[in-house]
């Protein structure tokens, strides 16, 4: 008995940390294909002869598509399965970074990142209700698959100035559709002998309109979604327009600002595990309040300095409060019912990323008519007055410290499950 139960658990160990490698890794690949157009904004002003405010926009609107496929993408996650809704984000997402590295014109490239922003934003809705019903520490578990993402960030830099350099900013773009499309087929080709999902004859969760702003007008819910469009506003701009800061305001040569970029994501990616881990200990709004209050410091820093001397322990500053991400998103976990998993979670991304969106328009215009002082000194405020307002709600009693483990048991989705990929079989009775 005792070597059945053994068995048993090592089964469930295998299946469920083999399911959260595969979403690291294909968060990384979908993130990847997104992240390479950054590092390469100043080729494309010179190729296309653009306006910072012009590419803000298209990049402010490929996040806005990423925003709006959230909710279906996590209604469809319930419906079809989350495996398929994955792989379809994969493809999806490789033929898209493809296209944009075939753009002819700027036109054409802005229309292209809007199909980028679709096929990508498909992927993570679906995948965090797949570990969410794998694992019982959510903040961790959260913090581990955004390492994924995180490591995309670390890598685009270093591959966009080594393929730039050589072979222009149209390979740089197209290796993002490389990579996606070789886990794709990875994937694809580990998933060809495993069970198929079953589809719900009930159609899944619906998507009614009423019931997605009843679940964002809970005041947990709804806190939740602005510090979220606080963190990812901030996320957006820095991600669109931190290494054209370094090399405009700074006067960093574009190597050194593409290396400062990296260090960047190093920082990022190494606390996102740990802010996760931190929060299912502490508290989602007392871990949150702290990132907030290091990143207004930052950002603060990277607006007022000009010298190359202050914009090392800037970055880092900023690189630290963007692990908002596991305590924030877990806050939100912790608000939802099972019923809500793919539709409610969904709701949440989609209303915060959806405003952030114009995190880069709204920085990139500011720049354009103040300079980088006041485009990077609002990111400042923001972060500052979310860190005040975190501060007086605790002082208030009106924050909350979740109960260890609390979290996942809100956030338990009650639908069939489904083997994702070729893992080993879940344990009996799931």
């Amino acid at each position: 008995m005792r070597q059945m139960m053994s068995h048993i658990s090592t089964a469930r160990w295998s299946e469920r940390h083999a399911a959260l490698s595969v979403c690291v890794g294909s968060y990384f690949a979908v993130r990847l294909a997104q992240l390479l157009v950054s590092p390469v904004v100043p080729s494309l002003r010179g190729a296309f002869g653009a306006s910072r405010g012009a590419v803000g926009t298209i990049l402010t609107g490929m996040w806005l598509v990423y925003a709006c496929v959230q909710l279906p993408s996590g209604a469809a996650g319930d419906r079809y399965g989350q495996r398929r809704v994955v792989l379809a984000a994969l493809g999806g997402t490789a033929v898209a970074a493809l296209a944009l590295a075939a753009a002819p014109s700027l036109l054409a490239f802005g229309a292209v990142a809007l199909l980028l922003g679709m096929g990508a934003g498909l992927y993570y809705t679906p995948a965090t209700a797949l570990l969410a019903a794998r694992f019982e520490d959510v903040g961790r578990v959260i913090g581990i698959h955004r390492v994924g993402s995180q490591a995309a960030g670390l890598v685009a830099p270093a591959l966009a100035t080594l393929l730039g350099a050589r072979f222009g900013w149209r390979v740089v773009l197209g290796s993002g559709a490389v990579v996606t499309t070789l886990l794709l087929g990875v994937l694809l080709r580990r998933g060809a002998s495993a069970p198929r999902a079953v589809a719900r004859t009930d159609g899944g969760t619906a998507v009614r309109p009423r019931q997605v702003a009843a679940v964002l007008s809970r005041p947990p819910v709804a806190a939740a979604a602005a510090l979220a469009t606080v963190g990812e506003f901030a996320a957006l701009a820095t991600l669109s327009f931190l290494p054209t800061v370094l090399v405009e305001a700074h006067g960093l040569p574009l190597s050194t600002a593409g290396a400062l970029f990296g260090a960047y994501f190093v920082v990022v990616t190494a606390l996102q595990p740990v802010s996760g881990w931190l929060s299912d200990r502490l508290g989602r709004d007392a871990v949150t309040g702290a990132l907030f209050a290091v990143g207004a410091v930052g950002y603060a820093a990277l607006a007022l300095g000009t010298t190359r001397a202050a914009a090392l322990p800037a970055v880092a500053l900023v690189g630290v409060a963007m692990a908002w991400g596991p305590p924030v998103q877990s806050r939100a976990v912790d608000a939802l019912a099972d019923a809500e998993c793919g539709v409610g979670f969904g709701a949440v991304r989609t209303a915060y990323i959806l405003v952030a969106a114009l995190g880069p328009v709204v920085v990139g215009t500011l720049a354009d008519a103040a300079g980088w002082t006041a485009g990077i000194g609002l990111l400042a405020a923001m972060l500052a007055f979310a860190a005040v307002a975190l501060v007086g709600a605790r002082l208030g009693g009106r924050g909350r410290r979740p109960t260890h483990g609390s979290s996942s048991d809100r956030y338990r989705p009650s639908r069939p499950s489904e083997t994702p990929w070729r893992f080993s079989p879940p344990s009996p009775g799931r």
